[in-house]
């Protein structure tokens, strides 16, 4: 990424490092650290020294909508309050969204129906209103988040990793060993699985999300 640059264009991107993506801001500091080079960048190293302490304190779990609280065990992780209120604004909103996407179906049949004169601006606007019943059901996808996680609760218990999770809406405690604990890629997404069990996942493509979950591994595997 910054292999082709000369010094002076790596200091003048160590210049706008809070502008840079942790990923970008970790290749500048090993670019910079093999080309042995004076400039002072102790303001990167700075900021990525408190990234990777809040990965280490599990602290980026919030952004997934989850809690970690430390133990003698190991750390319990839980659904934290943000996420759930996200989720019921998600689904309110897309009901909205989606009755507001039914209401110009409606119009939009009814202007072909009952061979109402219109323009094309009012065609437009009946068709945008149309276009938000899709925009609607995607919406939806936090009541299933909802359910799943309602009383969700990950733990290490005595070498014994537990999962209360809601399949198929029932709420059931799942056990396995150490070893069944798995991160997996698919596609985009970065799962987190208890043997076949699906613990929560993750954007593939953000380090920090990654990393955070490469973390909570090795937290839930200490006896």
């Amino acid at each position: 990424m910054y292999s082709d640059k000369t010094i002076k264009e790596l200091t003048e991107v160590l210049d706008q490092y809070q502008m840079l993506t942790f990923e970008s801001q970790l290749v500048l500091s090993k670019e910079l650290t093999t080309r042995n080079s004076a400039v002072d960048s102790s303001k990167l190293e700075s900021a990525i020294g408190e990234k990777l302490h809040r990965i280490k304190n599990l602290d980026y779990l919030m952004d997934l909508g989850f809690n970690a609280q430390f133990t003698e065990q190991g750390v319990v992780v839980t659904r934290n309050t943000r996420a759930v209120i996200m989720d019921v604004l998600a689904i309110i909103i897309g009901i909205a969204v989606f009755f507001i996407g039914v209401y110009g179906i409606g119009s939009l049949v009814a202007m072909f129906v009952n061979g109402d004169d219109f323009n094309v601006f009012s065609l437009a606007i009946n068709f945008a209103m149309a276009s938000l019943v899709f925009n609607g059901f995607k919406f939806f996808n936090g009541i299933k988040r909802l359910i799943d996680y309602s009383g969700f609760r990950l733990s290490n218990e005595n070498g014994v990793i537990s999962l209360r999770k809601r399949f198929d809406l029932k709420l059931e405690e799942v056990k396995g060993a150490l070893s069944d604990l798995q991160l997996e890629e698919e596609e985009e997404e970065m799962l987190l699985r208890l043997g076949e069990h699906v613990i929560l996942n993750a954007n593939a493509e953000n380090i920090i999300q990654r990393m955070t979950l490469e973390e909570l591994i090795k937290v839930l595997k200490k006896n």
